[in-house]
């Protein structure tokens, strides 16, 4: 099926699934954020956390400040419910700084190299296998490549960590390659499996 154009980006950056929606973040998301952020089984295979209230400011303030940044180089979407409530998650693209458009701001260049972003996830452990991952993951990548018109998203994940890998497949990615010793989690190197999909492989 062929792609629309890029879209001119509507404000506020609000996405919709059938059971979710994906907003910025506020500052009033603190408790929220710091709830599921702090929780030692969300990090067990990512080199971040648990976070101390500290590192969730932090990660607030860098989501607030991503929002003001001209060009964008990362968009982090808040998880609710569709029905409203806090924050259970986050779900994110962050863009290859090579390839924004200084003369565009705002948007990816069309010409010279391939345009990509990485994208990640996290859910509340007790929202866990519901498909919400795979639900936000899906809206992510729908977006990245109609609305920002990218080319190629990827995504690691350790071979450990079997239900990302899962929620990455559904999405539609494909395993690439393992990287060996990829990414230091608390003081050991760790390999990651890379999984990417191109702009014709969205259904």
């Amino acid at each position: 099926m062929e792609l629309p154009e890029p879209l001119e980006l509507p404000e506020p950056l609000v996405l919709h699934t059938p059971r979710l929606t994906l907003r910025p973040y506020t500052s009033g998301d603190l408790a929220a954020v710091h709830r599921f952020a702090s929780d030692p089984r969300l990090t067990e295979f990512v080199e971040w956390g648990p976070n101390t209230l500290q590192d969730s400011r932090d990660f607030l303030a860098a989501c607030l400040a991503e929002e003001a940044t001209v060009p964008r180089t990362a968009y982090t979407f808040a998880l609710t419910l569709k029905e409203g409530g806090p924050p259970f998650g986050s779900a994110g693209l962050t863009l290859d700084p090579a390839v924004l458009d200084p003369e565009n701001p705002g948007s990816t260049a069309p010409d010279g190299p391939s345009r990509t972003a990485e994208t990640g996830y996290v859910i509340a452990a007790e929202h866990w296998n519901r498909g919400y991952a795979t639900e936000a993951a899906a809206a992510v990548v729908h977006f990245g490549f109609t609305v920002l018109g990218l080319d190629r998203i990827s995504a690691t994940c350790r071979p450990g960590n079997l239900a990302s890998a899962r929620v990455l497949e559904k999405t539609g990615m494909v395993l690439r390659r393992r990287l060996p010793a990829h990414k230091l989690i608390r003081g050991a190197w760790e390999d990651s499996l890379l999984y990417s999909m191109a702009r014709p492989a969205l259904r």
